[in-house]
């Protein structure tokens, strides 16, 4: 941590981008790329479990056989006060109803609740949409402070 009781100014210009295929085998890769940045920005637990167990939500059911995404690309910034999460879900057909497939799939009540309700209320804000671009892709954009020294702030 820096002097100022925030993440150092290296921490918080951190970056990551990586695109991954939609099968199971990958969830283990993903979590442990969740957990060592929220770590290397200086979350704790339960801040650090806060936002790892949001990227995992994030993505319920789209690791799932017969999923309609292909490839899941997520990327991590930290910069200025804040932890910035984008996934992107690729490979899906539009939808014929204009939702977003991910909406959908993070609005159905599992054994833990609701996906999109638990991201809600872990993080900052939560924007899910359709991409404007030539691809189109579904994307869920995530926003969280960054650590405190007292990590008594909220989401």
């Amino acid at each position: 941590m820096g002097k100022t009781g925030r993440a150092s100014d290296s921490a918080a210009s951190i970056g990551l981008n990586v695109t991954l295929p939609c099968e199971a085998r990958y969830l283990p890769l993903l979590r442990q790329l969740a957990e060592r940045a929220a770590d290397h920005l200086g979350y704790r637990t339960p801040h650090r479990d806060d936002v790892v167990d949001a990227i995992e939500q994030a993505v319920l059911g789209v690791f799932e056989p017969g999923a309609a995404y292909t490839h899941v690309e997520l990327c991590l910034a930290a910069s200025g006060r804040n932890l910035q999460v984008r996934i992107r879900y690729l490979g899906a057909s539009p939808p014929r109803d204009g939702a977003p497939v991910i909406e959908r799939l993070l609005s159905r009540s599992g054994p833990d609740g609701v996906p999109l309700d638990r991201l809600r209320r872990s993080m900052r804000t939560v924007v899910l949409g359709c991409g404007s671009d030539d691809d189109g892709a579904d994307f869920c954009e995530l926003t969280r402070a960054l650590p405190e020294v007292s990590q008594e702030s909220a989401p």
